[in-house]
């Protein structure tokens, strides 16, 4: 899949992210090597804008690492692992090394042989080998059967994702490929997994063609992806080559009764067009042997299947106007970091002209005023503080009524979410009256039916908390928005009294946004990873509580069967019939959960004040810190130019001709910039 779409794209951006490199090595760290112009000229590169510069190598990072990402998911055993191999032709997740995927695992472009795993309490990732990834992060047999008999393992619970590097052609292409572990495995890799699945611009439920569409995938598609239609969703039914021939035409009959509804147009019409492309049936491992024979077995890889998915998946992921979005959004972002370093061009060339003792002078006052502007950052701080406790109040408030109205729809939701029918047949019932471990075995699918009826739950409140606290968080930014404006102005103020040129009057809008301070917080979508800003934090706190309960839940209730095995007694002994039994065992249920609910919520009310304390604590460090480094900066600057003014052998007129080399190249890259942004893009139509 190395196409003319992914060609074109990809000589685009690389084009786009050189201009950023190239313009992060101007306007960084002063006294770096020489670099050489496009005239054969050299200019010693550096304004100082060290946070500038680092946020445009991390954009040009982003864009090698991720223009397009794909999220393989489905549940484990139906071949997600096999499906990327095949498609990078090459063995590189230990499909057939171990059962299954156990953790989430990124593919990057890159030469680095061993394997990055990113942790939560970690802020960098440890690094492990090939062999140690296999032995440590592959599901065993005795892993699989803990997930059949308790829902999840827990022994990589702590762990994030892992992140391979791939000198690969697809991967080359900007092509981020993230393989997940099965559905509902742990729920704290769910978490993780929906984290990318947001960030993902294309998604492939890879379904079986031996047990097509369980129940858990059903619930994954209506729950996680949306009732509606699905336009950047690819089902893919492997395995179709182990089905009996006669069979296949009833599976692909059934597979389109129960996706028809996600490809629909807006008039309700079914899009027979676009469900041909979305939905394939094909034969992963028999797509992976075949390119692993020399020469490929072309015919063998085409009945497969394979080819025709990747050349929907670069048909949909390199079409001008979706790649252009990316790449215009770029230059957008970073115009404000082009004007910022004109402007420190022109005031050093006009402080440069100033005598020394005049500038010392100047430099005393720009202190005083640096120094003051420290209490502004804390008054910001405090500001970020305020609202969090604001926040706190609502989300938990949130949380205890939506617990209260959860027994609302308890019959219809738990005959929506949970299958008890085969666990409460009446032989089993009769048995487990007399059987305690058939009681609780009993119990124990029960408590699976439960934790997946929580977590669901529990993830459509996380979906909804934004609106209770879009207000609060909506007023936190326009108010540290007009702080930083007015800071920002400040800030250009003593720039403009030390440098000796007029002020230059711009609204608070061309300042203010914290955004702007630095350009990494300004977040490309679908390619900058967990970049905490305003934008999104209402949503990361809603995934942050949800995780917080529903751990604690399945860890400290769901995992026992006491309560099950309680209810079950209780009904055998009541002498009831088999529907009675279900509908009395729903009944009691439901009102020993939503009790538990409401005690357990309750006794997690520190702890969820606590973790919402912490995020915003964080959040009012970092823009202390973007506040902070801008003073640093301009303090810096100013040094700079007293000492070179103090220098006896500094050349005013070669210091000015170095600006001028650097105001003239940035100028020409990012001319290049936008117009890379703007060309047509080939397609693959």
């Amino acid at each position: 899949m190395t196409g003319s779409g992914y060609g074109a794209a990809r000589s685009t951006t690389e084009a786009v992210a050189r201009s950023l490199e190239g313009m992060a090595t101007l306007i960084g760290e002063a006294g770096g090597e020489p670099m050489v112009l496009p005239d054969g000229s050299s200019v010693t590169p550096g304004l100082g804008l060290r946070e500038d510069a680092a946020s445009l190598l991390a954009r040009a990072r982003d864009l090698r690492q991720g223009l397009f990402t794909i999220i393989v998911v489905g549940e484990f055993k139906n071949g997600k692992s096999t499906l990327l191999n095949a498609m990078l032709g090459t063995k590189t997740l230990p499909a057939k090394a171990a059962p299954a995927t156990a953790i989430i695992t990124a593919l990057v472009y890159g030469h680095r042989e061993d394997v990055a795993i990113y942790e939560s309490g970690r802020a960098e990732p440890r690094s492990v080998s090939w062999e140690e990834f296999v032995r440590e992060f592959q599901l065993t047999p005795q892993d699989q059967e803990t997930i059949q008999e308790h829902g999840s393992v827990d022994r990589f619970a702590r762990v994030e994702y892992a992140e391979m590097e791939r000198d690969h052609a697809l991967c080359a292409h900007g092509v981020k490929l993230i393989d997940s572990p099965g559905l509902g495995e742990h729920v704290s890799r769910t978490r993780v997994a929906t984290n990318f699945l947001k960030r993902s611009q294309a998604i492939i439920v890879v379904l079986n063609a031996t047990r097509i569409l369980t129940r858990d995938e059903r619930v994954f598609i209506e729950s996680m992806l949306g009732e509606g239609r699905l336009d950047h969703v690819f089902f893919v039914v492997n395995r179709i080559d182990q089905v009996d021939p006669g069979s296949r035409a009833e599976i692909e009959e059934w597979v389109r009764s129960q996706l028809e509804s996600h490809f629909t147009r807006g008039d309700g019409t079914f899009d027979v067009d676009l469900y041909r492309r979305r939905v394939s049936f094909l034969n992963a491992r028999g797509a992976l042997e075949a390119r692993g024979t020399i020469p490929h077995d072309e015919e063998s890889l085409a009945a497969s299947g394979v080819p025709a998915l990747e050349q929907e998946l670069e048909h949909f992921l390199t079409t001008e106007a979706r790649v252009a979005a990316i790449l215009q959004s770029t230059t957008q972002a970073l115009q404000p970091v082009m004007a910022g370093a004109l402007e420190r061009i022109t005031q050093a060339r006009s402080a440069l002209d100033a005598p020394v003792e005049e500038l010392e002078v100047r430099r005393e006052v720009a202190e005083r005023h640096l120094h003051a502007l420290e209490d502004r950052k804390r008054e910001t701080e405090r500001t970020v503080l305020r609202f969090g406790d604001v926040v706190k109040q609502k989300v938990f408030a949130d949380l205890r009524a939506f617990v209260d109205t959860l027994p609302e729809t308890w019959d219809e939701d738990s005959h929506r979410l949970m299958d008890l029918d085969s666990a409460l047949s009446l032989r089993n019932v009769l048995m487990a009256y007399a059987q305690p471990e058939t009681r609780q075995r009993i119990a124990a699918a029960i408590s699976e039916e439960v934790q997946r009826y929580v977590q669901v739950s529990f993830t459509a409140w996380s979906e909804k908390i934004p609106g209770a606290i879009e207000s609060t968080v909506a007023a936190l930014l326009a108010e540290v928005e007009a702080q930083i404006g007015d800071l920002q102005l400040e800030l250009d103020r003593i720039a403009a009294a030390f440098a000796g040129t007029p002020r230059r009057d711009r609204a608070r809008s061309e300042t203010g946004a914290p955004f702007q301070l630095a350009l990494s917080l300004s977040e490309v979508a679908g390619i900058t990873d967990d970049v905490l800003s305003l934008g999104d934090l209402n949503s990361v706190l809603g995934r942050l509580v949800q995780q917080s309960i529903i751990g604690y839940l399945i860890s400290t209730f769901m995992r026992t069967s006491l309560l099950m095995s309680t209810i079950l007694v209780e009904v055998i002994q009541a002498g009831l019939s088999e529907s009675e039994i279900k509908r009395r065992v729903r009944q009691k249920l439901g009102e020993r959960l939503f009790e538990a609910l409401r005690d357990q919520v309750n006794d997690r009310q520190a702890f969820v004040h606590g973790a919402v304390e912490e995020r915003f604590q964080q959040f009012a460090e970092r823009i202390a810190g973007m506040i902070g480094t801008q003073i640093d900066e301009a303090r810096a600057e100013q040094e700079r130019i007293l000492q070179q003014k103090r220098d006896e052998q500094f050349s005013v007129a070669a210091e000015k001709l170095r600006l001028d080399a650097i105001a003239a190249e940035l100028r020409r890259l990012n001319a290049g910039l936008m117009e890379a942004a703007r060309s047509p893009l080939a397609t693959t139509a």
